[in-house]
């Protein structure tokens, strides 16, 4: 059965647009890289979608990278058995070839255009090019203040969390997923995701995807620094055992580890924040280790933090929907040059590459 899975490489973040594209393939690790190259509008994430199908046909499974501005758009394609990434290099994930044809080689969809055409509404794509980066400019300084709020309620927990509890809940978890399992003479790695992103569309979750064949354990907590905490001890202690994993991290702060996969051991670990229709245990309660009666006094403060929050998330889901429209916009200028555009140079350019697989 075809597997596909669904993740994102970069995010909106608290720290403005956060990337993690290195990671979806080594160069060391891959056959070939494709970096396509041009214009919004050129036919980028379709060119994607298209060999993608075309794969699928043939059996091999299949790794969407979606854009965390609009998940509907492609940022790139992953075919492991092959060892074959597509992505698209354009800002604001700038990619380039560091082993030009040995690995990686650019190719440019923008060549097909008639940039004369597009000369004529030069001032107008500008001026729409300089108010999408206002607006994300602007909808990462409400992700930035939404995390300084995250980090005033995660203090709160902090006071009121008895770190001994911690520890033992710490030990508990580790043994009961590593007692049985053999160590490995090498050092795992750890290739580092966003399963979940702040879009044009909303807050988007595709965690389901990558963990529906594996034993899922929940970690249920409110404080997001220990929850985080203890998935970074889970993860140092795996790769420390010599087992590869993929660290999944949160789309507001994106240096913080929200899910862990291990597949060699079959095995995911996930913060159950936003995991709604994924089959799991619970395997670890945070809660617990939380002073119930002083929780009870910060009530009050905590409520004014989350309304507080909730409303600084909402104007940055606002600011990229808005950014999405001027976008669709800009587009409109590149589908009209696509009337000057030769389309058998797109064509042949898929049909030869496609060919070679």
């Amino acid at each position: 059965m075809i597997k596909e899975k669904h993740i994102f490489a970069g995010n909106n973040s608290s720290k403005g647009f956060f990337s993690y594209f290195d990671h979806i393939i080594s160069l060391e690790d891959a056959e070939r890289i494709y970096i396509l190259k041009g214009g919004p509008g050129v036919g980028k994430s379709s060119f994607m979608k298209k060999f993608g199908k075309e794969m699928a046909a043939k059996g091999y499974d299949l790794e969407y990278i979606h854009c965390s501005s609009d998940n509907d758009s492609l940022d790139g394609l992953l075919i492991p058995q092959l060892k074959i990434l597509f992505v698209d290099g354009t800002a604001p994930h700038i990619v380039d070839p560091k082993v030009p044809g040995a690995v990686d080689e650019i190719i440019n969809l923008g060549v097909y255009l008639n940039s004369k055409e597009l000369e004529k509404h030069k001032n107008k794509i500008m001026q729409i090019n300089k108010t999408i980066s206002c607006l994300y400019n602007s909808a990462f300084r409400y992700l930035s203040a939404a995390s300084s709020i995250d980090e005033e309620i995660n203090s709160i927990y902090d006071k009121i969390s008895d770190e001994d509890k911690f520890r033992q809940i710490v030990d508990e978890t580790i043994n009961k997923l590593f007692s049985s399992v053999p160590t490995i003479k090498k050092r795992g790695k750890n290739r580092k995701i966003f399963t979940e992103a702040y879009t044009s569309s909303g807050y988007i979750n595709y965690i389901n995807t990558l963990v529906k064949d594996l034993n899922v354990y929940a970690i249920v907590g409110e404080n997001h620094n220990y929850v985080s905490k203890l998935l970074k001890i889970v993860a140092d202690e795996s790769m420390k055992r010599g087992y590869d994993i993929q660290c999944s991290y949160y789309a507001l702060n994106p240096e913080k580890i929200q899910h862990i996969i291990i597949s060699e051991l079959n095995i995911a670990i996930i913060s159950a924040e936003n995991c709604m229709g994924v089959n799991c245990q619970v395997a670890v309660n945070l809660h617990n280790i939380m002073d119930t009666d002083k929780l009870k006094s910060y009530i009050s403060e905590i409520e004014n933090n989350m309304h507080l929050y909730d409303l600084l998330i909402k104007n940055a889901l606002r600011k990229l929907s808005d950014t999405k429209k001027h976008h669709d916009l800009l587009e409109v200028f590149y589908l009209n040059s696509m009337d000057f555009m030769d389309f058998s140079g797109v064509d042949s350019c898929f049909e030869k590459l496609l060919s070679e697989y």
